[in-house]
């Protein structure tokens, strides 16, 4: 079906050219503020690539131009708080990290520090209006490099129909 990815704020620090070269060598779509229908069998779901919202980037507007509004339609977006702006979208699914779920959460306390447009959905499941948010923990950590009650995940989801 295809492999697709938007880019996050540390590719932005780093190198954005850099990251999508990388990305598209390893075989995978870059999406930046567009989509792409994915075809199976006879039906279609759209892949919504938002650019990233920490730089200035995101526009989910530009990337939603041209979908079918009744289209099934994932939105892949880095910083999960953004779900309140892609909720006011016909989009049903949003998929997000940023967060790192807090790295290091202590228990009665939750995280210790969270980033910027991840304080309010830093992980799991959630609904944000219509729309369905799963904001994943990942496997990547920030400085301090360390997790505490905060478990790296891979994330499989699979989608059926109703």
């Amino acid at each position: 079906l295809g492999r697709y990815a938007v880019l996050g704020n540390h590719d932005y620090w780093v190198s954005p050219e850099d990251v999508g070269d990388a990305l598209r060598k390893a075989g995978i779509t870059l999406l930046v503020n567009r989509s792409t229908p994915v075809r199976r069998g006879s039906d279609d779901l759209w892949i919504v690539g938002v650019d990233d919202a920490a730089a200035g980037h995101c526009d989910p507007e530009l990337a939603l131009q041209g979908v079918p509004p009744v289209a099934f339609k994932i939105a892949l977006l880095h910083e999960p708080d953004m779900a309140d702006r892609i909720a006011q979208h016909p989009v049903q699914l949003q998929l997000s990290g940023h967060s790192h779920g807090g790295q290091v959460r202590l228990p009665g306390i939750g995280p210790l520090l969270l980033p910027p447009l991840a304080r309010k959905y830093p992980m799991g499941l959630r609904r944000v209006g219509p729309l369905v948010l799963y904001t994943s923990r990942g496997v990547g950590r920030v400085q301090p490099a360390v997790r505490f009650n905060c478990p790296p995940e891979i994330t499989l989801i699979t989608l059926k129909r109703a």
